[in-house]
């Protein structure tokens, strides 16, 4: 039975072929996946080493090993750094403040760092002891001096000796470029450039006068790590977090861990779901091999081989793809990964990276689920090769003889795809923890696919239909027969439909969810604020002395600043807070009262808040009651709440406070936008002509954009998103695409008596080719039009939990046409090989085929 395996699969060689590459493109990413995020979690391990390798002790501000928002600066006194120099037993100490956003711009006012949105990050230079970075040419050592990240200078064409510009939280300061610098031989963190001055630099930079956000210690030789905290712990007191170097170490791993658990969790669903794709596609073609083998497996019947021996011989066949399968994926993963890579560095991530790490882990993963998937995917088809009398499998001509659906298994194939559905509910409704409904949603899914794909053969007589209608106008008896042929085996149909309905589904899904949340957005700003005019940075860090120059422009109600903060409750949970200027927002931004209005938004005191609605209400919070809420460095602030509001589109957060209290107490001293209201009356392109000739002369980072400017711009970014998300999703339409191919090429082969039949006739070659062709163009178009169904409905599943948030289901109409045209177009597309192919039967050797 082995020998009979390996003949079955040489002999058919191109079905082997697709079968397997279905089996290596979902092992693949998988793979390359895990590949991946082992190597770069190695490299980062090492880099934290390698900086802490003289930092015995840290000293962190209260608050510091938690930073909630990348705007806020947990510092401490510098004052404190003497006092820790002091201590028994310290060989050195050095102060310094590290990632701090600011902004960099070329002579030209052009922007010196990332494309993606995201910041540059400033760090004071130390002492070569605690210093990470590596430089070309050398540290800045003096005021006015500066290194740039090795990536940014190159994008921007920055070289030595070069003058920057550099925004923190006031005007542009001046800089000399006298260094190059990288970070584990990468020139940014995550996608967030590196920029190095003198301590003093980036205090002024950012605001931070005589303050720290960490201090390096070393230890004299002979004295631990543990014993220096102690010391160290006792000299500082309440005024600094006190860890040792290797907890430290550990902390930053942690967190650098669960950033990488993220990326891993994300990418792997992918993976899964081209894997399940490729389930569908190996089912169908062992379901077809099957059927074409009936006399071959007759005939072993009837020299003695039992059902067990033929079953055997069609799984042994299923196990020896899997695992040459999962082994071509899994070399395959190993060539990914470093591509996936450079897909990051593109788009703005530059990740460090070491030699690959292919981990013991990665190699079990890729093969178990790699071959379990094809042999379980094979199951069902090997016991369909049992279950045909040896006698009926002699005859000419014989197959698998149609079996009714019976009422149980009908039965049995809705209540898979209800429990996924129930899995899914239960998932979004049951105010489950983020991990545990993501769980049931993802299994839920996965049932749902299944159950729809059991019952598909039901619909391929009503789809097949509708869908063959347009086409058999068009293509006369040529589209007939190819809709005849498409519900003649309706199983096949909707085996190799229900590979492009998953593909097709998640891709509609997106769409929905994306055109949701962009609809939300549009109509939640478009709602709440009233300004004329949004000033912001790309990177999100307005300095905030940009509001005070603009209301002094001619034409300029009103500016107001919009800072974003967080803090936690005493409970624990974060809350986000909004700062504004409590006189001048109303003239900005437009509050849906519950209880309050807007001369109490103008009486707001320091210690006095606005609480969203269900936020107030979830807490039994109204006006008059007391909220605390902890600063990141630990300050309790008792809050009087003084109104609710209502806030669909959480614009405002969970709390608005006065801007200076957010400020002061919270650390946000970077500001997300500028809100500016002209005047009454005012011409707003003459008030949009003095706030760019503004923002050119003293803020050349920042931009000017009227609120549908900014909404358009907005949503330009998220479009981006939706591009990643299609692109990682097409692997699994391809993938649906070769089981079309495979399908079409065994079907072409079944029918080959047909065919010769059809030519002898009269039909033409083109004729023939319309066949096959209308026959890949009604499977495709099933499969895209289950899909999309899917997609709608999981949409609407998933926007009734969200409605609440102020999710807005918006339904993107011509995408959902347009992938069902695609569907079509691929069906063409899948169909060319096979088309041919059939097109040139031999007429005689057709008739003489058995």
């Amino acid at each position: 039975m082995s020998r009979l395996a390996l003949r079955g699969m040489l002999e058919r060689r191109a079905r082997t072929a697709f079968t397997l590459l279905a089996v290596v493109l979902g092992v693949a990413l998988i793979a390359g996946t895990l590949v991946l995020t082992d190597t770069i979690s190695k490299s980062f391990d090492a880099l934290v080493a390698t900086a802490g390798e003289n930092v015995d002790v840290k000293v962190l501000a209260p608050g510091g090993d938690d930073q909630l928002d990348g705007a806020s600066l947990v510092t401490f006194p510098a004052a404190l750094q003497d006092r820790v120099r002091g201590v028994d037993g310290v060989e050195a100490a050095a102060g310094s403040i590290r990632q701090a956003p600011v902004t960099v711009v070329d002579a030209d006012g052009d922007r010196v760092g990332p494309t993606s949105g995201a910041p540059t990050l400033a760090f004071s230079a130390v002492p070569a002891r605690f210093d990470p970075f590596e430089y070309r040419g050398r540290a800045p050592r003096t005021d006015g001096e500066m290194a740039i990240s090795t990536v940014a200078a190159e994008d921007a064409g920055v070289r030595l000796g070069d003058r920057l510009r550099v925004q923190g939280v006031d005007r542009p300061r001046a800089y000399e470029v006298v260094g190059l610098v990288t970070f584990g031989g990468a020139g940014s963190i995550a996608g967030a450039a590196l920029s190095v001055f003198s301590l003093a630099e980036v205090q002024a930079l950012v605001g931070t006068p005589g303050e720290l956000t960490e201090l390096d210690v070393q230890a004299q030789d002979g004295l631990t790590q543990a014993e220096l905290k102690r010391r160290v712990s006792a000299a500082v007191g309440v005024a600094g977090l006190v860890r040792t170097g290797d907890e430290d170490a550990a902390a930053t791993s942690a967190e650098l861990s669960d950033i990488l658990r993220y990326l891993t969790l994300g990418l792997l669903s992918f993976g899964v779901i081209a894997l399940l794709v490729g389930c569908f596609v190996i089912f169908n073609t062992f379901s077809i091999t099957v059927a074409q083998r009936i006399r071959e497996f007759g005939m072993l019947r009837t020299i003695g081989a039992s059902r067990r021996q033929v079953m055997g011989a069609v799984v042994l066949e299923a196990l020896l793809v899997g695992v040459v399968g999962s082994v071509l994926g899994l070399l395959a993963g190993i060539g990914l990964a470093p591509l996936l890579r450079g897909l990051f560095a593109l788009a703005g991530f530059d990740l460090p990276g070491t030699a690959l790490v292919i981990a013991p882990r990665t190699v079990a993963v890729a093969l178990v689920l790699g071959t379990l998937a094809t042999v379980l995917s094979s199951l069902v088809p090997a016991l369909r090769a049992t279950r045909v009398s040896p006698m009926d499998a002699m005859r000419t001509g014989a197959v698998t003889p149609p079996r009714g659906r019976r009422r149980r298994t009908l039965a049995v194939e809705c209540g898979v795809a209800g429990l996924g559905l129930v899995l899914m509910l239960v998932g979004l409704f049951a105010g489950l923890t983020t991990s545990t409904a993501l769980t049931l949603l993802g299994i839920g899914a996965v049932l749902v696919f299944v159950g729809v794909g059991m019952l598909s053969p039901v619909l391929v007589a009503p789809l097949a239909s509708v869908i063959g209608r347009p086409l058999a106008a068009t293509g006369g008896i040529a589209a007939k027969m190819a809709r005849g042929n498409a519900v003649r085996a309706p199983g096949r149909t909707a085996g190799t439909a229900a590979a492009l309905m998953v593909g097709v589904a998640l891709v509609a899904f997106v769409a929905i969810f994306v055109n949701g949340f962009k609809a939300s957005f549009s109509g939640a700003f478009e709602d709440a604020v009233t300004a004329d005019f949004v000033v912001i940075d790309p990177s999100g860090l307005t300095p905030e002395t940009v509001a005070p120059a603009a209301a002094g422009l001619d034409g300029v109600r009103t500016a107001s600043n919009l800072r974003i903060g967080r803090g936690r409750l005493v409970s624990g949970k974060e809350v986000v807070l909004a700062g504004l200027d409590p006189m001048a927002a109303p003239d900005v931004v437009e509050v849906g009262w519950v209880d309050g209005s807007d001369d109490r938004l103008r009486a707001l005191g320091s210690r006095d808040a606005m609480l969203e609605e269900a936020f107030a209400d979830e807490r039994g919070l109204r006006t008059g009651s007391a909220l605390v809420v902890r600063t990141p460095t630990e300050e309790p602030i008792r809050f009087v709440v003084r109104g609710t509001f209502e806030d669909r589109g959480r614009l405002l957060g969970d709390l608005v406070v006065p801007e200076a209290t957010l400020r002061d107490r919270f650390g946000a001293r970077t500001v997300l936008a500028t809100l500016v209201a002209a005047e009454p009356g005012a011409r707003s392109a003459e008030v949009g002509a003095a706030l760019g000739g503004l923002l050119d002369r003293d803020f050349p980072t920042l931009e000017a954009q009227t609120r549908g400017e900014f909404i358009d711009s907005q949503v330009g970014s998220i479009n981006a998103i939706l591009y990643v998300f299609y692109a990682l999703l097409a692997l699994s339409v391809v993938i649906a695409l070769f089981g079309i191919v495979n399908t079409l090429a065994l079907s072409v082969y079944e029918r080959t008596r047909e065919l010769g039949l059809l030519r002898a006739i009269g039909a033409s070659r083109r004729q023939v080719r319309q066949v096959v062709r209308g026959e890949a163009i009604i499977t495709a178009v099933m499969g895209a039009v289950l899909g999309v169904s899917i997609g709608v409905l999981f949409g609407v599943l998933v926007s009734r939990p969200l409605g609440s948030e102020g999710f807005v289901l918006a339904l993107p109409y011509a995408t959902l046409v347009v992938l069902v045209v695609l569907g079509a177009l691929a069906g063409v597309l899948a169909a060319v090989v096979p088309a041919r192919k059939a097109s040139r039967v031999d007429v005689l050797d057709a008739l003489m085929h058995q």
